[in-house]
Parts: structure tokens; sequence; C-alpha cells
């Protein structure tokens, strides 16, 4: 028994659980809905409903417990019952069925219970999962499950015990009685059946004790309902469900039916757990016990069920705080342990043992020795948190099990700290991404060292400068960094000034800062989802797979969209430019710049606008996405050992997901437009030092495609830029542009690593980028001095660039309005628009005649002038 104790507390993660499904439940992607109304059939006034992507933080809930790094934050699926009233026992649940949910499995959720605090006015609410639930196979029926095993239980403790109770195991429509056996105590209550009761002011000392009362304002950031949760009860905290499943095990009742079902409910609140029983197929009902639960045996597999039920009639008093939420779905094959579940989710480095964990060896050996193991192994584990959480103890720790983290182990002290980088590069020996946090550090200056071995060559070390930041957003490059002997280090020459240090290898570019890139860009007017992807702009998914730590990558979500002006759009064909960005994971500045140009293409910029009328941008930001999120170097999660690189073609891409849905999306999107033409594709990658010296672009110098216009615009606006020919040997995405895409120039363009620049250089990098096409496709020589966007005619869409810039002084130009370049913005500058308004108008426009535009014009000066406004440089 001391052997399982201690086994059960210092056991590392390092043996991964198989995962059989994962999701994160923000979207309804393969989910069924089931619905049923109770005594009274739901009709066109029910407002009941399942919402997938439901953002939870409106109502102040924090973080589900299991959330891994990079899901939707503080999203997951919503149930409402019974939200008009009238339906006793309405029903509704999300089902997801799956053959491969068969033998011995074990499904983990993590599950919120919102009620109408303090009154408790219609707050006979239960939220529950089951194992086994197939839709087409549920019950009909005024009770508390619909088909399947598991459990429901209450929000506030207050379901009077007649038929109903607060914590309850479910077969199909019968409710467990707790004379049967299956539950985990048979002497709370006893009297209260079926299930566990709390009635009377939730006066069960045991479960009082695990779940006490809170106040509800301080646990939702008074952003929700109001009052104290009552003791006993599970309302308004996060509690995680486990169904240990298997459907072959032999029971220990009256009948033949073999199956079991173990339940466990782990309160994220107060920390406790409770093992509320197990459900056991060979148990039916039992005429003589008092109670008549119509209990037989039920199917266990195929299908898990997420439900809420409401088993009166009276409704909320103010449905919007009257729902359930579901989070974090995992499905794993075989037994698992509650608290090894929790343990799957991504990690990195397992501490050695501490002075803590030698003082918990000393407590199992006394725990070992009690009767009640199950319940002092819980005080153990609680001792364990109390021990390694307390403030006084600010260890030095190094951890990366996060999004895009990235290390494989570390040891050492605040002077010294060794660092083991992950091999994972597909063909190339030693480390290369790095990603960490540190903390522990205040006031400390350690040198962190690592072996030189590094993925494509110990000399990229030479020139490179680490990076640090104390608040994951601002970098600072190490001052001392160098090889020496077999190692390379780095350090400072002062002392940390916090207690937490992120380092990484270069800047990072996490994929949740490409998810919420993506979301901006989508919020502007000048964006939108291409045509296949949904309304967020999704393409796809990546596949479930294991990194090369063993850890489960959940499916990540792959994104694209469309930047234009839409009011432009017609049959006659827009330029097309295709952009990439984030197919090799650990090539971050490549990530930095696209983001600038993106930036840029969205902003108010009068040459982004010029240009937006003109060009339809395709844009395609996560190539890559588990990959980024997992902290590789390079290869995807599905097939670490390919350079994704490689696999640019149907023929090559049918076992490579991401890259397929990416591929797949490309061909689908530029042909949904006029044109069969894409003027400009441009992949944006890094690199470690070459033999160019700087940032270049891979193009086909030989076939002319250097010297396009707006490539040559670029290399003057950024004179370090080169350029290296193009050999276009393989199914890389130039050549899968070039000859799928029908791509005029294709480039694949290289940000080296070693030079140390700021995030302002890559993003002003991207901006020049953008005025490169602008100053090709738009711009005019020797514009008109009111042709503010120097696209060869004056227009309302000048004399728009001089009123929103009105007030500008001393630092305006001429794309601000500037027309007799004094630097200011004024009423000058409209004089001189209105004299050369209607300048050579390009004949597809139907421009007004300049009288009429001349008059409507001196209103909007009158008004502008009118005003003291003055509006900042653009």
């Amino acid at each position: 028994m001391l052997i399982l104790v201690w086994l059960c507390v210092t056991a590392s993660t390092g043996a991964a659980q198989t995962v059989l499904f994962s999701d994160d439940l923000s979207t309804s992607a393969g989910w069924r809905y089931s619905h049923f109304g109770g005594t009274n059939k739901p009709d066109s006034s029910d407002t009941s409903d399942a919402d997938f992507g439901f953002n939870y933080s409106q109502f102040g809930i924090p973080e589900a417990p299991n959330s891994a790094p990079g899901d939707v934050g503080t999203s997951g699926l919503r149930l409402a019952v019974n939200v008009p009233g009238l339906w006793r026992g309405d029903q509704v649940a999300a089902v997801y069925e799956d053959a491969a949910f068969a033998g011995p499995y074990t499904v983990q959720v993590d599950v919120w219970a919102n009620w109408v605090a303090p009154s408790g006015s219609g707050s006979t609410e239960h939220v529950g999962v089951l194992a086994g639930f197939q839709v087409d196979d549920a019950q009909n029926t005024f009770s508390p499950g619909q088909n399947g095993a598991g459990v429901i239980y209450s929000t506030d403790g207050d379901a009077s015990c007649g038929g109903e109770c607060d914590f309850a195991l479910v077969k199909d429509g019968a409710h467990l009685d707790l004379a049967s056996g299956q539950y985990g105590e048979s002497d709370i209550h006893s009297e209260n059946q079926p299930g566990y009761n709390n009635t009377n002011a939730n006066d069960n000392v045991d479960l009082e004790n695990l779940f006490p009362s809170f106040s509800i304002e301080s646990a939702t950031s008074n952003m929700n309902a109001t009052g104290t949760q009552p003791a006993g009860a599970l309302g308004f905290q996060w509690v995680t469900v486990t169904l240990e499943v298997d459907p072959t095990a032999p029971g220990s009742g009256a009948g033949s039916a073999v199956g079991t079902v173990r339940v466990t409910l782990e309160s994220h609140q107060s920390g406790n757990s409770l093992v509320l029983g197990t459900i056991n197929n060979s148990v039916i009902n039992d005429p003589n016990d008092g109670f008549n639960a119509e209990e037989q045996s039920v199917n266990l597999e195929g299908g898990i069920g997420l439900m809420m039920t409401d088993l009166y009639a009276s409704a909320a008093s103010d449905s919007s705080l009257a729902f359930g939420l579901f989070d974090n779905v995992r499905v794993y094959q075989g037994l698992v342990d509650p608290l090894a579940a929790q343990a799957q989710s991504p990690a990195v480095v397992v501490p050695e043992p501490t002075s803590a964990t030698i003082l918990l060896s000393a407590v199992a050996l006394v725990v070992v020795s009690l009767r009640r193991t199950r319940s002092m192994l819980m005080l153990v584990l609680l001792a364990f948190a109390t021990i390694t959480a307390s403030p006084a103890q600010a260890q030095l720790n190094l951890f990366a099990n996060f999004d895009h983290g990235a290390l494989q182990s570390w040891s050492g002290d605040l002077n010294n700290i060794s660092l083991v980088g992950r091999e994972n590069h597909p063909f190339q020996d030693g480390w290369r991404w790095m990603y960490f946090q540190a903390t522990g550090l205040d006031n400390a200056q350690p040198v962190f060292s690592i072996d030189q071995e590094f993925a494509g060559g110990n000399y990229a070390l030479n020139s490179h400068a680490m990076v640090y930041s104390y608040d994951n957003e601002n970098w600072q490059f190490f001052e001392n960094n160098g090889r020496s002997g077999n190692l390379y280090t780095f350090s400072n020459n002062s002392a940390f000034t916090g207690d937490e240090v992120f380092v990484a290898y270069a800047q990072p570019y996490s994929y949740g800062r490409s998810a919420e890139h993506t979301a901006t860009v989508l919020a502007s007017p000048w964006a939108e989802p291409t045509v296949s992807g949904d309304a967020n702009g999704v393409i796809g998914q990546t596949p479930l797979a294991f990194d090369d730590l063993d850890r489960l990558v959940p499916r990540k979500d792959i994104f694209a969209y469309r930047i234009t002006n839409p009011a432009t759009d017609s049959p006659t064909a827009k330029r097309k430019v295709v952009l990439t960005t984030g197919m090799h994971s650990g090539e971050v500045l490549g990530t930095h710049t696209y983001e600038g140009l993106i930036n840029w293409l969205i902003s108010d910029d009068v040459r982004a606008a010029r240009l937006r009328d003109e060009v339809e941008f395709f844009a395609y930001p996560t190539l890559n996405a588990a990959g980024r999120f997992a902290g590789t170097s390079r290869a995807t999660v599905e097939n670490p050992d390919q350079d994704p690189n490689g696999l640019w073609n149907p023929s090559l891409w049918t076992t490579h997901e991401d890259i397929r849905a990416n591929g797949e999306a490309m061909l689908a999107d530029v042909a949904s437009t006029p044109g069969t033409e894409v003027d400009v594709f441009i992949d944006f990658h890094s690199t470690i030092p070459s033999s160019a010296g700087n940032d270049f672009g891979f193009i086909e110098i030989s076939e002319g495609d250097a010297n396009a216009p707006w490539w040559q615009n670029l290399l003057a606006l950024q004179p370090n830029v080169q350029q290296v020919e193009s050999t276009g040997m393989n199914w890389t995405s130039a050549n899968f542009a070039d000859l799928l895409l029908n791509a005029d120039v294709d480039v694949t363009f290289e940000l080296e690593f070693g030079n140390n620049r700021p995030l302002s250089y890559y993003q002003e990098l991207g901006e020049s980028f953008g005025i490169a096409f602008y100053s090709d496709w738009i711009q005019v020589a020797n514009p008109e001095a009111a042709d503010f966007d120097e696209d060869g005619d004056v227009d309302e869409d000048d004399l728009s660039t001089w009123q929103d810039n009105y007030g500008l002084n001393g630092e305006a130009t001429h794309f601000l309005g500037d027309a007799n370049a004094d630097t200011a913005v004024d009423g000058s500058d409209f004089l001189i628009w209105q004299q050369q308004l209607g300048s050579t108008p390009p004949a597809a426009q139907n421009v007004p005649e300049p009288s009429a535009i001349a008059f409507a014009a001196f209103t909007v000066l009158t008004l502008t002038l009118s005003g003291s406004r003055s509006r900042p440089a653009k």
C-alpha cells in the first residue's frame, strides 16, 4: 500500500495515455443535439438550446481547469433547459457517437452549474455526463437520465427527495437508489432515496466538508449571481467529472449482465473529490429495498452525452443565469484514475523530488496504516499541494507547458542553469526552437548554457543572441551570447529585476497570437472569411496527435481570410495576391513580418485603401498550426519526420491533414473570384544565417521574376534585402503556387536569425511589401498636388484623406493631405484640391461634375473648419 500511495504522488506523466477523443467544444462539429420536453413537449416558443463556442467569461467564469494552452479561451458548450417554464422533466443533451468508445475507456469533462442565486427560484436544474449515450436509443420519458449510464447533480442542494436528489447515479431512465449498494457510501442519510440528498439546509456533514460554502461574487468577479453558494452542493464552481467505463467488468449483483462505471466528482473550488459510486449492470431493481427505480442493465459503449435537465415545471426567475457549461471533453483508452487523467495536460518538466516530496513520503508512511485509505490519500495530496505552493519557498523552476513552448529539461541553480533542448528537427540533429518560462529569478544573474549541437550547424550560433521578456510581449536580447567548448552560453551583465522571466531562441509568435490576430483582422470592414472557411475564418483543423514529448496536441483551427474593398468587387478581375506563413513552426520572424503586412493592408493608410480597391489578398497564417502550438522546430505534429515544405501536391498530402486543408482551401479560394491568375504568391519563413548574409527572397531570377516592378520597389525600400535563385526542384509551397495556383511571381521570403533585430523592423518590413505593391499597381509618376493617394486622379477619395487628417501640423506628408508641402493639413490644401478636382479622372469611374462635388466639399470644409479638432499622424 505504501508503494501505491507513493506512485500516486510522484509518478511522472511520461507514460502517456492513448486519447480517443478530445474537444474544447468551441464548435459543434461531430455533435448531435438531443432534446426531450418532459411532460409538456416543446413548441416554437422553446428557447432551450445547446450553444457551442459560448464565451463564458462574460459571466465572470474563469477558464476551465483542464484547458490546454492554445485552446479557445473561456469558450465551451452552454446548455439551457425549460427556459419558458411549464416543462417538467425538460432535458437537453449534446451527444458524440463513436464506435471507438468501446472496451475499457475513461471520460473526463469539466462542468459548471450556474443558477439563480440567491433566491433559488426555479433552480432545480441538474447537469450530468453519461457514457453509452446514443441518440436514437434515448428514452423520451420523465426521468433524470436519457440513456447510457453516468451521473447528474444539482446546483444548490435543494432538490426534495421524494424521487429526485442532488447527487444521483443514473442508468437510462433509472435514478439509482441508495440501497442498491452502488454508491460510495451508504451511511449518508439512508432515508434519502434515491441518491444523495442535502435537503434541510444542506445539513449533510460529509458533503459540507467536501464542498464548503463560498461567495458567489468572489468566484465570478461580481459578473454573475449574488449571495453564497450553499455548502455540500456544486454550483458556481468547475467540477471535473470522470467516468471510468468497463463494459466487460463482472458485477456483484443478482443479474448476469456485465459492465461498470465508476463516477468521480472533483471540485476545483475546494480541491476535494467525491467518488460518488460505481454503477453496476448486474444490479437490477430490488423490489424489497423500498424504492422502485425500474433499474435494468444498459449499453455502455458507442457514445457520450453532456446533459442538463430540469426536474420541475417552474421556470428560473432569471433565465440568463440558469445554465450548465461543459468544456474540455477527453476520452481515454483504458481506465484512467481521475488524478492521472489530470496529468495528461501538456507538461514538459518533472522536477526532481524536493524536500517537500521527501516530507510527503513520511506522511504517506503514516497514512497507509489507516483503514480509510481513500480519504487519507486525498489529505496527502492536499498536503502536497499546500507544501509545494507555499509562497515562502520561491524556488527556481523552468517550464514550457504552454502554447509554443519548447524545452526538454533543465538542471542547476540561480548561478548556472543547464538546458537540454528538444531535438525534433525532421532531418538534422540538435536543438533549434526554444521557449520557456523561468520563475524565482528576481535579483538573480544566472548563466544559461546548452549543448552547442544546433540543428543546421553550430556556426549558426556564432552571431545569435537569445531573447528574454518579463511580460511575454516586450523582448530584449541577452547581452552576452557565445560558443565556448561544447556549450553555447547566454547571460546579462546585471541581475533580473522580476521573478518571472520568459526566454526564447527568438521573439515568439504563438498559435494563440495567430488566432487572436485572425479575429482582429476579420473584425475589420476590409476582411472576410474565404469561401472555404466558416464565419470565424476556420478552413479546417489539425488532427489529434502526440508530439515528441508524448503530449496530446488537441485539434487546432486552421485559418484563412480575404482582404479587399468589397464595394469594388465586380465581374472584372482584381489582382490576386496569396500570402502564407507558419509552415516551419519555429520560424517566427516570418510570421512577425506577415503580421506587419496584414496590419498595413487593413489600416487607414490612404495607399492601403487604394490598393484594396483593386487588389484582393488571400491570407493563410497557420500552415502548421499544431506544430507552432506544440513548440516543434520545423515539422508538423502529425508527420514529425517529414519537411512540410515538400508536400504541396494533392498526390502527396493525402496523409497530411494540415497541409491538405490549406492547399485545398487556396485552390478553392482563388478560383472563387473573377480571374484565373495569381499575380503574386509569398510564403514568409525564417532561416539560420546563410550565404546571403541578410534577409532574402528565393525567387526565379533566371525566369525574370526578379524583374517584377513590385519586387524591385521592395529592394529599393529595403536595401538590405537580397535575392537568391529559386531552383524549384520539389513540391514546395512556391512550386504549388507556380504550377497549381497559376502564380505569375512566387517568392519564399526568408528572415535570417542572427541579425538580432527588434520586432519593429519586421513590422516595418511587412509594410514595405504593401507599399511596394502600391507603388507598382496604383501610384503614378508626378501626381497632382491634391492627388493624395497618387493614383492619377483628384477625386472624393482625396477629399476624404484631407478631411481625416485636417489639423495635422508639423508632421503631415503628401499621403496625409498636405498639398503644398508645408507639413500641415489645413484650408489651403483644401483650396488646392478644389482647384484640381476632376484632373485626369479614370474613364471607368463615374465621377460627378466638379461643380457638384465642389459645392458638397465646401459644406464639408465649413463643418470641418468650425471645429477645433486635430488628428494624430497615421
